[in-house]
């Protein structure tokens, strides 16, 4: 049943992404809109979870009407950015301008002529997918992590529509040394920085609208093994329904800089964007996993309890203990790889 599912399912995407490349883009943006608010009513988990998630991080703010809406705005947004991926063969470098641009072309021109390998990052917000077609057809190739469909059918179309705008598609598997090998070799890579790690993964815990957040802290590993700058970006509205790339400045850290330091500061360069533009962030994802047994503050329905997460905020709130805490952490995420 699952073989007969997996064609299924490749044949509707095939079909479809034809279809998505012959209509008008405006015409793929009411498709998308449409899709992510199916999504909102039908999926009653991620639902609640986006509405967890809202309340905790604005509080009585919003009330429930206000929430259920931005909610669903942010569906929508995701479902326009899965679509739009597909729409995107259809852009050149003298087209792409009329659906996305840079809010300061001086920015794109310093971003596009670098001759130092960069490290961009951005958390789940906006279009990335146009963003990042946008960059690559305007003569800047990254290198960029994507994760594998569980159905190997759909992998290698939506790596191929990727890799059209001339970026480099690779895979989780040893992904920090295929990194640090890239940008070594002077290619500038991608990341995402909200992931929110599981225990058995390395992590740095960081404070997101005052939680604590256990996220990836692979872009303070290659900067610090590397020195290359950090370029924090976002794609925000236009006006006239396109989107526009705003590129944030540029972050370098001293040595002795810390991957939690870096990590915190790079995601504040994004706190405040998200919170004055709330439908453009992914609220239907778990952003925090976890929770300390002993919290201040509410957090959403399922954020579990751990003792590795409290002992990695001991670890980094006193880092003269952080040897001996060493050891008990990796303990705690070797059995939790043994139990998965």
């Amino acid at each position: 049943m699952k073989r007969v599912r997996y064609w299924i399912e490749w044949l509707l995407v095939s079909f479809f992404g034809r279809l998505v490349q012959a209509l008008p883009f405006r015409v793929v943006q009411k498709i998308g809109d449409f899709a992510g608010s199916l999504v909102f009513l039908a999926d009653r988990r991620g639902r609640a979870v986006a509405l967890a998630n809202l309340e905790v991080v604005f509080g009585t703010a919003l009330n429930l009407k206000r929430r259920r809406r931005i909610a669903r705005r942010s569906l929508q947004v995701f479902g326009k950015n899965f679509l739009e991926l597909f729409w995107t063969s259809r852009l050149t470098s003298g087209t792409v301008d009329k659906i996305i641009s840079f809010e300061d072309p001086e920015r794109l021109r310093e971003l596009v002529e670098s001759e130092t390998p960069f490290i961009a990052i951005t958390p789940h917000f906006g279009n990335v997918e146009l963003a990042g077609a946008f960059i690559g057809l305007k003569g800047r190739e990254l290198v960029i992590i994507s994760q594998p469909f569980k159905n190997e059918r759909l992998t290698p179309i939506f790596r191929d529509l990727r890799e059209a705008t001339g970026h480099k598609i690779i895979v989780p598997d040893n992904a920090v040394v295929r990194l640090l090998k890239a940008l070594r070799d002077g290619k500038s890579i991608f990341l995402f920085t909200d992931l929110t790690l599981k225990l058995r993964d390395s992590a740095v815990i960081i404070d997101g609208f005052g939680l604590k957040m256990r996220v990836t802290q692979i872009h303070a590993f290659l900067h610090q093994r590397t020195g290359f700058p950090i370029v924090p970006w976002v794609t925000l509205p236009r006006g006239d329904g396109g989107y526009k790339v705003r590129i944030l400045p540029w972050l370098r850290f001293p040595a002795s800089s810390s991957y939690q330091e870096i990590t915190q500061a790079c995601w504040n360069q994004f706190e405040p964007i998200i919170r004055e533009n709330p439908d453009h962030w992914l609220w239907v994802y778990k952003h925090w996993r976890y929770k300390p047994s002993v919290a201040e503050r509410k957090y959403p329905f399922y954020a579990n309890r751990s003792s590795q997460f409290d002992l990695e905020i001991e670890s980094q709130e006193n880092p003269e203990k952080a040897k001996d805490l060493g050891e008990q952490i990796r303990e705690h995420a070797r059995r939790q790889r043994e139990r998965e």
